[in-house]
């Protein structure tokens, strides 16, 4: 059981299914929400606008994700 506290109300759920969710950032700042749902994975690209809340446009079915590791060092 989930309890979702929103402003003032409060919606209780049972989670049905597990889903997993990556957020992919390019080099140019393009921001894009992979969704993995029982194997199958969906593409969304994601706008933000300030002071609005984030938009979620579907682009397609995701036949193949190829992941490259590579080793960065982050300096703070």
């Amino acid at each position: 059981m989930v309890t979702l506290h929103i402003a003032d109300k409060e919606i209780e759920c049972a989670e049905v299914r597990p889903i997993k969710l990556t957020m992919l950032i390019t080099e140019g700042g393009q921001e894009y929400l992979l969704i993995n749902d029982w194997g199958q994975q969906y593409l969304y690209a994601v706008a933000r606008e300030e002071g609005a809340q984030p938009q979620f446009t579907y682009i397609d079915q995701v036949v193949r994700v190829e992941e490259a590791y590579k080793s960065y060092r982050l300096t703070i």
